[in-house]
């Protein structure tokens, strides 16, 4: 059977958006249900995909506070991380931010808390923060989750400015703080971290990225603001200093013990070498060996390649697999980081967000730990050189089965007219569509945000990003977390209009959330690969389901699963239009939403 939403779901009434501007409406029609797998042909959708703003109208009304101050103390305005998961099972994705605090003047009577909203099935969330015991009031960074215990619930972690912080899922909607008993009390200022079974033992290990060694008691002396040339800056204006300014923080690996600890492994298995800044990170195959890599994004120094060896250690490639730099050969201030098949040949391409003046980079896998750099021979060097980036994410946002683009933009400086007047701090984000192979065999990408509805009108400053389908219905939505601001839900209008199949996978062999395992969907002459990845973008994580658009297709000929134990499962002739539990070594079932 193909499943069919039952619940109806909030949609936004156009006219509303025009006059109000902002917003959705709960007055509207009903909102497009998922399409029957009935449908024999389906194209591409008769008008543009449209993306709604509906963050406050479904009860997400997260405020992001970086505690932003004259001081313009450096974590101000590097925060900012967001998650989609379904932390208690249900079957619908809810949401997580992370916030700051005041950091120049702390207030003993206002404590911001990160935030966790449970989805209730109708389109709407609740605010269930303090219910849950997740009321964390760090200075937080970046977010990931992950089943480090395999008792089938998904648990927290949290990279603060200041010691992080793991919370184990209770099963009962409740977490505890593990993170003393855990060993994972990391002081530095940590930013993304990343969720893998880093040597194949079944259990999930951690990978935390540390920014730089920033010290609040000396955070007033002169510093090199964050602008494009620091070598040009003659000026005595005070903005957010440059990550140049400050010794680079080293990373860490945390192996999973399985008892409930984690021991910090970096410099046995070959990770400890010059640190770098690090703010994204993304742990996948990208050599195609079934060991997983780890893809390290540094600010302002050149980013890393740790591929493993195939025996629980790794070796750093990044200069020779030609992603360390540039095009050019320039470092870069790179901060989020994503991968995915986008050429459709098979393996994991990477991109990676970075500063005004500099390209987003896009790395094209030619297989055995080798890039080509794509960056402007597919489109993206012109369209993103103006812009300054940080969360951005593949997805198949129209279901045609080419992966898309999206990014979130905001500049770094609050008063960044003062160092340049051709830019400015909020900014617009892009929505790249994926325009498939030209004339030369080149894959290039389009800039539709302006034809993509009220929600890609949005001027804001732009952090970390996730991806998911919160209603339900076939389409992949977009979080997005605002420094400063009101968090934005980005809605999904048209997307199903084409097929599409969901996969949710659970590991027995392997690790119980699947971290690693590879899925190809074969259709016809089309065959697309998605990996599990826990970690994504910039301080967030997408929903671990994958999602696959099929265009036209009603029907998936073949689904093989690639665990991390190395166990091969394969499923033919499953129907489109529907969420399947692909459960490691046993038959195919129809998902519950």
């Amino acid at each position: 059977m193909v499943f069919r939403s039952p619940r109806p779901i909030i949609r936004c009434a156009w006219l509303c958006v025009v006059l109000a501007a902002s917003g959705c409406s709960d007055r509207g029609s009903q909102r497009t249900q998922a399409p029957s797998a009935a449908a024999s042909v389906r194209g591409a959708p008769s008008s543009p995909v449209q993306f709604v703003e509906c963050a406050v109208a479904s009860g997400l009304a997260f405020q992001h506070t970086n505690g932003g101050s004259p001081r313009k103390l450096f974590p101000e305005t590097m925060t900012g991380g967001v998650m989609f998961w379904d932390y208690n099972g249900d079957g619908h994705l809810d949401a997580y931010f992370t916030n700051g605090k005041w950091l120049a003047s702390p207030d003993t009577t206002v404590h911001p808390t990160d935030a966790l909203f449970a989805n209730q099935g109708d389109g709407t969330f609740r605010d269930v923060t303090l219910r849950a015991g997740v009321a964390d009031t760090s200075y937080t960074n970046g977010c990931v989750a992950g089943d480090y215990d395999n008792d089938g619930d998904p648990d927290l972690y949290l990279a603060n400015f200041g010691p992080n912080v793991l919370y184990r899922n209770e099963g009962d909607g409740l977490f505890t703080d593990q993170t003393r008993t855990a060993g994972l009390r990391d002081p530095r200022w940590s930013t993304s971290c990343a969720f893998f079974d880093y040597d194949r033992d079944g259990d999930l290990d951690l990978y935390v990225t540390n920014y730089v060694e920033y010290d609040l008691a000396k955070a007033d002396q002169a510093a090199m603001p964050y602008v494009q040339n620091p070598s040009t800056y003659k000026g005595s204006t005070k903005g957010y200093p440059h990550p140049a300014n400050f010794p680079p923080a080293p990373d860490a690996l945390m192996r999973n013990e399985g008892n409930g600890r984690f021991v910090d492994v970096t410099q046995q298995v070959g990770m400890a070498g010059p640190p770098g800044n690090g703010l994204g990170v993304l742990a996948a195959d990208f050599s195609g060996d079934g060991w997983p890599d780890v893809y390290v994004a540094n600010d302002a120094e050149p980013n890393f390649l740790f591929l493993s060896n195939g025996d629980g250690t790794f070796r750093e490639v990044g200069e020779i697999s030609g992603t360390a730099y540039g095009q050019d050969g320039q470092r870069e201030a790179s901060m989020g980081v994503d991968a995915g098949d986008y050429d459709l040949d098979g393996d994991l391409d990477l991109t990676v967000i970075n500063f005004q003046g500099e390209p987003n980079e896009l790395y094209q896998n030619e297989g055995k730990g080798f890039f080509s750099n794509q960056t402007y021979p597919s489109g993206l060097g012109l369209i993103t050189l103006s812009a300054l980036g940080f969360g951005t994410n593949f997805l198949d946002y129209d279901n045609d089965t080419r992966l898309d683009l999206f990014v979130a933009n905001g500049h770094v400086l609050d008063n960044v007219e003062l160092f340049d007047q051709s830019t400015t701090y909020a900014q617009r984000n892009f929505l790249l569509r994926n325009q498939g192979p030209n004339a030369y065999g080149n894959f290039t990408f389009e800039e539709v945000g302006r034809s993509g509805g009220p929600g890609m009108d949005l001027v804001r400053v732009g952090r970390g990003t996730a991806v998911g389908d919160y209603d339900n219905d076939g389409d992949l939505d977009i979080l997005v977390s605002n420094l400063g601001q009101q968090a934005s839900l980005l809605r999904n209008d048209g997307g199903n209009a084409n097929h599409w199949l969901q996969a949710r996978l659970v590991g027995r062999r392997s690790n119980r959330d699947a971290v690693g395992a590879w899925v190809t969907a074969r259709t016809d002459s089309v065959a697309q690969v998605q990996q599990v990845i826990a970690g994504r973008s910039y301080l967030s994580q997408s929903d671990l389901r994958l999602h696959f658009g099929l265009g036209t297709r009603t029907r998936v000929d073949r689904l093989e699963v690639r665990w991390p134990s190395g166990q091969v499962d394969t499923y033919a002739d499953v129907a489109a239009d529907q969420l399947v539990v692909l459960e490691e070594g046993q038959a195919l079932r129809r998902g519950v939403r």
